[in-house]
């Protein structure tokens, strides 16, 4: 029963909506109206003019509409009264039609009141179930924008202490190399210190991006900064390249080592001398790195492989899942890196 409620209603809707349909449903509802009362104009007993036409007004307010009601309840009206009031024919008024009249135009105007009453409580009970449904659908997206935004953070607490970790694991290999077999613990804590200050500027390149991926530029040329005195002493080239966080805090790491010993002994302490850094990817994912040193005083290959080295050509090179070289040749020191551009998990 409530499913032919809701298409009878539904199809209300559909005819109110279309003012074509809604007269033509008035025209016709009017024209049958007639033709049945004239059918059963002999069968129906004096006394019920308007029989035939209370049906076609309460079926036309109700599909159509208040106009198109109130058009039809007017011209059944008429109809009415000049075919089956006495005396039939003409519109003749007197006491007797007032009465019928009245009678007449009494129960329709409460007819379409009713129905006009009970069309607006759908209309409103419609609105209320269209916002109720809209509030669902919004309470929804809220939900599932809740959902998401506690997956982020969650994600980003993970990632947060899987950086922590890294980043303290780092902080404390600088450390304890720093101190190893330290003769001057003094001069130690100001390397640790340094190298750390390295990592920190490293760590803020990595921080406008994110912590997505760095530039390789971008991280030589802040880990080069402190040690660049603005008379061109570097000559850096190379192509775009993006790298992992790890890597390029190791890269970072290894810079610093290699121009703080160049500033100590090698090109960065004689006016002349210059240094020229290069990277490459030579293949897929492929990454090689130079670090070349010129016009500066010869140095020796130390006797002994302290933590500087051991960072430059041991514990850099694992993040890259490669190998790295250091050698002196006559013109000046010489470091190479070779290795892969891995992503950010498997470092």
């Amino acid at each position: 029963m409530s499913t032919i409620r809701r298409q009878l209603f539904g199809l209300s809707d559909r005819v109110r909506a279309s003012p074509l349909k809604a007269w033509s449903l008035a025209i016709c509802a009017f024209i049958v109206s007639l033709y049945v009362r004239f059918l059963s104009d002999h069968l129906l007993p004096p006394g019920f003019p308007y029989l035939t036409f209370f049906p076609a007004v309460i079926l036309t307010t109700f599909m159509a509409g208040l106009w198109p009601g109130a058009v039809c309840a007017l011209a059944c009206g008429f109809a009415a009264w000049y075919w089956f009031i006495p005396p039939s024919g003409n519109f003749e008024l007197n006491a007797s039609v007032l009465v019928a009249l009245a009678f007449y135009a009494g129960v329709v105007i409460v007819d379409i009141l009713l129905i006009q009453v009970m069309h607006k409580a759908l209309d409103s009970l419609q609105d209320e179930r269209r916002k109720s449904d809209a509030l669902l659908v919004e309470q929804k997206r809220l939900l599932g924008e809740q959902r998401d935004r506690e997956r982020q953070q969650r994600i980003l607490q993970r990632e947060l202490s899987h950086r922590m970790k890294n980043t303290l694991a780092m902080v404390q290999a600088v450390v304890s190399q720093s101190l190893r077999n330290a003769t001057d613990t003094k001069l130690a804590a100001e390397q640790a210190s340094a190298r750390i200050q390295a990592l920190a500027l490293a760590q803020d390149a990595l921080t406008a991006t994110d912590w997505e991926a760095g530039d390789v530029e971008t991280v030589v040329r802040t880990a080069i900064a402190p040690h660049n005195d603005g008379h061109n002493r570097f000559d850096i080239s190379g192509p775009s390249v993006a790298i992992a966080a790890q890597p390029a805090l190791g890269l970072a790491l290894a810079i610093h080592e290699l121009a703080t010993n160049a500033t100590k002994y090698g090109a960065l302490s004689v006016p002349d001398g210059k240094i020229i850094v290069r990277w490459q990817t030579p293949g897929d994912n492929q990454f090689q790195f130079s670090w070349t040193e010129a016009n500066g005083p010869v140095i020796m290959e130390p006797k002994r492989s302290g933590f500087g080295s051991r960072l430059t050509e041991r514990i850099v090179p694992t993040y890259f899942k490669g190998k790295a070289q250091a050698t002196y040749p006559a013109g000046g020191y010489e470091y190479h890196l070779r290795g892969i551009l891995g992503s950010e998990d498997e470092t």
